[in-house]
């Protein structure tokens, strides 16, 4: 039974460590956004791996200094404890705001990364030296406090996204500093029956803390007044958004709005008129604004007054080849953007367009300019849905005349929070498959892509019409058309010397007619466009070996990357089989990992600290729950993300649920196992297993059949699928301090194998990436499996080091 002393000091730290990492897990999923907007989309994934640096640098240095701790009595161990508890997230409050001010002040530019990332780390660094605090507190409560941990963290799923509407990316991180040090200042105040001394403490920081909460609580408030304009985020110079706003003679910057996946900008060329529905006519610029999203990927939206004769002007373009080819009735736009392709399908004739969209703040950007843009969005015969186009076109039965897909890139679909990897189910062999199946007898599937996307795009193309049509390669060849698209709709070029362009794509899932195929080479040759694949009549090297079924060996023999992308590894957009940067980031991480390690063995070496196998066995024990944790996490979170379409329900579901269950099971791992931590441990992991392999052989299957679902319906299978296995998940940690606590002077080992699980945490989304690269995400289910198999080999030799210490004390009385 608690003392009237211990129960409210638990609740103290329940209090503490919820809002700590409900405000961690804020922190870090805003800070993706950051990252994206300042440097480039694919730095998102960073803040992943700047967090678990700075959470596992605060608890390893917490480790070490725990020792130059005295204190006579339990109470002034608590006490102790609970002001240094107040300073870290009183600290913590203080380093948000600054870290704000200096992120905005750096250069915005990529070669300042390791800047960016040692400044970012400084919060998660306080932050983590409170975590490490409370568990250090009261370890025997471990399941109860690693509960609070998982909720808080789950909760800050469901806040991101109203968060980030109301406030911005940069606010949110503000608002974490009151959430943070307020929870801590007002639990102790709160607390009874404690000494004195703690009441002096929080006395002196009064004063400070209300300086610093009134400040981050009021800079939301006035963000948008110019005394503030410090902490806003600004892109980085790489970023198109950047230009435009260095010269607002020529751009006007008109609205900026946030969500939990984007940051969503509208600007436009001064000329345009200031009146958003009096266009000046007499310019010779169609455009009326430019949306652009995250800083860089933009989307025009253009002037109409919507009538057939105003889009006349779009028929001397490559986009509007397709509409000649053929009769087109029928069209599938997949990413509407600001309603270009809308327009085009409607200038080429369609009598219905359907349109899927990702997110809701274009469409609402969009619709800002009804007027003068003839409303697209809102036209009788255009229909609109907010979903990812692949899960949309998995769930439909309907069939088009043409599917339309126009540089539709991976950072405007990519998971909030940088969990899942960048990559879309856009661009795989099942994708390309289920386009083709959704088209009428006669119909096409019309891309616009990078000429530099070529080597990675022609052979997803011939292996899914190989797979569709049964079909040999110099077959499937009748079937392909690709013409360089200059001088192109916005996106083309203008300037010879340009080394990258876009190129019409368009594939069908019957062979070209001659009538078509000199129709294209006509329209190529009149818009000074080259031709670089012509149906089987030409096909410009090296692509002709890739249709050739003696050849295209020779093809993937010269190609950087060789590996189709699939669904179980949809890594379309990496032109290596493990990218550049995965590797560098990869190094980093182990680096990091490697001088933590030698840092620790010196502080143990100092302290004459002896390494016990019993104690090496737990160390092992972290860093396999660590790593199959995250790996697990990540690889669920990318599977069910086709299941559940818009990234803020992957969010607010996935990630949600697997946190949530997790915390629920490490409560439970008390309840159910109090005291024999090696049984939970040895009865979880075997069922973890057995789900494991279950979602191996029949989670694809389960995810094809049910795609068709209704929402609420889809999302209650993923959390009824993912609820089971992140409980025993759940169970590992709380099991893992559990045994630490049962070996004699081993019981303050909890902030050194915390911090240790941490680390293998770092190392653990990285490896999530690269390993699905090689292996797929079905491989990634098998590794995981295996890390946790190795958390139970590692539980057993510590069990059976401590009966061979038993066994030797024993002989040794006798």
């Amino acid at each position: 039974m608690y003392t009237g002393y211990l129960k409210p000091f638990l609740i103290f730290l329940l209090v503490v460590l919820f809002f700590a990492s409900l405000s961690t897990i804020l922190f870090e999923l805003a800070l993706t956004r950051v990252f994206s907007i300042i440097l480039w989309y694919d730095y998102a994934f960073m803040a992943i791996s700047v967090a678990f640096f700075g959470l596992g640098i605060g608890s390893l240095v917490i480790h070490i200094q725990k020792d130059s701790a005295k204190w006579k009595s339990i109470y002034e161990r608590k006490e102790q404890l609970s002001s240094r508890i107040i300073y870290f997230a009183v600290a913590y409050a203080i380093s948000v705001p600054v870290f704000v001010f200096l992120i905005s002040a750096i250069p915005p530019s990529t070669s300042n990364i390791h800047l960016f990332y040692l400044v970012s780390s400084v919060p998660f660094f306080f932050a983590g030296s409170v975590m490490a605090l409370v568990f250090y507190a009261m370890p025997q409560k471990i399941s109860k406090l690693y509960f609070a941990d998982l909720v808080g963290a789950a909760a800050a799923t469901l806040l991101l996204d109203p968060l980030m509407r109301g406030f911005g990316a940069e606010y949110v991180i503000l608002l974490t500093a009151p959430m943070v040090a307020g929870s801590a200042i007002a639990g102790a105040l709160a607390l009874k029956g404690l000494p004195s001394g703690i009441a002096v403490i929080t006395d002196r920081l009064k004063m400070l803390a209300g300086i610093v909460l009134a400040a981050t609580l009021l800079v939301p408030i006035a963000g948008n007044a110019s005394a503030f304009d410090a902490f806003e985020v600004r892109p980085g110079s790489n970023k198109g958004l950047y230009y435009q706003l260095k010269n607002p003679e020529r751009f006007e910057h008109l609205s900026k709005e946030w969500n939990s996946f984007s940051r969503i900008d509208v600007t436009r060329e001064t000329k345009v008129n200031s009146t958003l529905n009096n266009y000046d006519s007499t310019e010779d610029s169609r455009e009326l604004a430019a949306i652009i999203i995250d800083a860089d990927a933009g989307t025009p939206i253009f002037r109409w007054n919507g009538s057939q004769s105003d889009l006349l002007w779009m028929q001397k373009y490559m986009d509007y080849l397709p509409y000649e080819i053929d009769k087109v009735e029928s069209t599938l736009v997949i990413g509407g953007g600001g309603g270009e392709d809308i327009l085009v399908a409607l200038a080429g004739g369609s009598e219905q367009v359907t349109v899927v969209e990702l997110n809701p703040l274009i469409v609402s950007a969009a619709k800002r300019f009804a007027d003068p843009a003839g409303s697209p969005y809102e036209r009788d015969n255009v229909q609109l849905f907010i979903d990812d186009g692949r899960r949309f076109i998995s769930s439909t039965e309907e069939k088009y005349d043409a599917i339309m897909i126009k540089l539709v890139d991976s950072w405007a679909a990519q998971l909030a929070g940088g969990y899942a990897l960048s990559e879309n189910y856009l661009y795989t062999t099942e994708a390309f498959q289920q386009y083709l199946r959704h088209l009428n007898e006669d119909g096409m599937l019309v891309m616009i892509r990078w000429n530099f996307e070529l080597p990675r795009l022609m052979p997803l193309m011939a292996d899914s019409l190989m797979k569709e049509t049964g079909k040999s390669r110099e077959e499937v060849s009748k079937h392909v058309m690709v013409v360089e698209d200059r001088p192109g709709l916005f996106f083309g070029r203008t300037d010879d010397a340009q080394t990258y362009y876009p190129v019409l794509v368009v594939v069908k899932p019957t062979p070209f007619t001659d009538a078509q195929i000199d129709l294209t080479r006509e329209k190529a040759e009149q818009g000074r466009a080259d031709i670089i694949m012509l149906s089987d009549e030409y096909i410009e090297p090296p692509y002709d070996k890739l249709f050739s079924s003696e050849g295209y060996n020779d093809y993937f023999a010269q190609v950087s990357n060789p590996k189709v992308p699939t669904d179980d590894s949809p890594f379309y957009f990496a032109r290596e089989p493990v990218p550049q940067q995965m590797i560098v980031l990869l190094e980093t991480v182990l680096g990091i990992s490697a001088g933590l390690s030698v840092l620790l063995m010196w502080n143990a070496r100092k302290k004459k600290a002896r390494m016990d196998a019993t104690s090496g066995s737990h160390v092992l024990f972290a860093v396999f729950i660590g790593l199959g944790f995250m790996i697990l996490e990540i690889t669920f979170i990318q599977k069910f993300l086709l299941l559940l379409g818009t990234p803020i329900m992957a969010l607010t579901v996935i990630l949600f649920s697997i946190l949530l269950s997790s915390g629920i099971g490490a409560y439970l791992s008390g309840r159910l196992f109090g005291g024999r931590p090696y049984r939970a441990v040895f009865v979880s992991v075997p069922i973890l297993a057995g789900m494991i392999l279950f979602n191996f052989y029949f989670l694809q299957g389960i995810i094809d059949s049910s795609i068709t679902m209704d929402l609420t319906a889809r999302a209650a299978l993923t959390v009824a699928l993912l609820f089971p296995a992140g409980l025993l998940m759940g169970f590992q940690f709380p099991s893992l301090i559990s045994m630490a606590s049962l070996v004699k002077n081993k019981e303050d080992n909890t902030t050194l194998l915390w911090g240790v699980n941490v680390i293998a945490s770092i190392i653990g989304t990285v490896l999530a990436a690269t390993l699905a690269m090689i292996v797929g995400f079905s491989g990634n289910l098998l590794i995981g499996l295996g890390l946790y198999a190795g958390a139970a080999v590692s539980a057993l030799f510590a069990l059976l080091s401590i009966k061979r210490a038993q066994v030797a004390v024993m002989g040794d009385r006798q």
